[in-house]
Parts: structure tokens; sequence; C-alpha cells
């Protein structure tokens, strides 16, 4: 049935295959001797998301072409690997951390730019499009905050990768993250408790799901009834 939540078990697995995917690729990146196996498997995130694209733009036959292509082609390379592959690997993880970061980081800085609306307030106008300016300033706070956020979290992995070790590097990139995102959303909803009064108060998990509904179901956010915010 459609009202239906879906099992414990389908919420949690997609946190536990990230966590494990960081504690491996924590792995590969601090042991020496690392595992062939060990370093391939870190690459699977990066082929799923390829092959995903593929798959919308051209239709699930050229994504199953694709994934055939690129089974034979690691196939083929394999007993060509050499067997310490954590320091070449190091340098793909550090692209991949900082493509992410940087693209949330835009994601939500370019909405602060004068005529938007600022990305958390989009989310929060979906459960209450009438929201008032005191809200609607806060949520223009809170998408300045994540900007923030993602261009420090950035920032950091490149100085850690440039001036320290590896593990250093590794520990702040793949093993603090997670608990730096959770933090960050803890801060913010105890800033949200003590500045926004409860009956304006949406919170931020609530928001993006109705903002994600929305757009699955085809529609656009609402728009804003309230006082447009000053820029």
């Amino acid at each position: 049935m459609s009202g239906r939540s879906p099992p414990l078990a389908a919420l949690l697995l997609p946190g536990v295959v990230v966590v494990a995917y960081d504690g491996l690729a924590h792995y590969v990146s601090t042991i020496p001797d690392a595992a062939r196996w060990a370093a391939a498997v870190t690459a699977l995130p990066a082929a799923g998301v390829l092959l995903g694209l593929v798959g919308r733009r051209c239709g699930r036959i050229a994504a199953l072409a694709a994934g055939g292509a690129l089974a034979l082609l690691a196939a083929m390379l394999w007993s060509r690997l050499p067997a310490d592959l954590g320091g070449r690997l190091s340098l793909l993880y550090l692209a991949q951390y900082l493509a992410t970061n940087l693209a949330l980081a835009y994601y939500f800085g370019h909405t602060l730019g004068a005529g938007r609306t600022p990305a958390c307030t989009r989310f929060a106008a979906i459960l209450d499009p009438a929201m008032s300016p005191r809200v609607q300033r806060y949520t223009r706070h809170v998408t300045l905050a994540w900007t923030l956020f993602f261009v420090l979290s950035a920032a950091t992995s490149a100085l850690l990768y440039a001036f320290a070790s590896a593990d250093a590097w590794s520990t702040f990139s793949n093993l603090l993250y997670l608990p730096s995102l959770a933090l960050m959303f803890a801060v913010e909803g105890l800033i949200r408790r003590l500045v926004v009064p409860p009956d304006e108060r949406h919170g931020i998990l609530e928001s993006i799901r109705a903002y994600l509904a929305s757009t699955r179901a085809g529609d656009r956010p609402a728009p804003l009834s309230g006082t447009p915010i000053r820029q």
C-alpha cells in the first residue's frame, strides 16, 4: 500500500552502505598494502552514478550495455593492477570529496543571489507557503550556513591532503565527514528551536522530504505569499 512507511531495514541500508564505503576508502588510503579488491570496490559508487546517468539519458538498454563494457574492462585490467593502490587512489578520493562538497556549496550558494529564493526557504515553502518574513530570513541564513559548511569541508580536506599525513587527511575526509554532517543538522535544529516560534517551526528533514515528494510528483514549490526577503 502506498501509505505504508518503508521498513526499518530499507531506511538503515543506505546508511550502512555509506559507512562501509567510507571505512573501506579509509583502509585503501592509509594501508600501504591495501588489497586490489578493496580498491576496486571503492570505485563502484562512481560506476553506479555513471550508469545511472547513462540510463536516464539513453535508456535501460544503453545502461546495461555500458555496465557490461565496464565489467569487461575491469576484468581485463584486474591482473595489471598493482598491489599497492592506496597512495594512487587517495588523489581520486580527494577529487571525489572536493567535487561533491563544492557542487553542494554551489547548489546552496547560487540561490543566495539577488532575485533568487534561497534553497532552504524553497524547502520550507513546501510546508508553509505563507511563512513570515522572520522565517524567510532564518532559512536564508541556514542556506548560507550550509554553503559555508561545504566550502570549509572542501578547503579543510585539500589543506590536510597537501600538508598533513595521509592518515590525518583520510580520517577527516572518510571517517569524520558523516559525523560532521550530523553535528551540523543537530546544531541547526537547536538554533531553530531557539529562534523560530513553535507554530512556524518545521524540521529541515521534513522540509526536504516534502520538496523531494513534490518534485517526484512533478509539482513546483508554491510561491511565497509573505513579505519578500530583503537581499
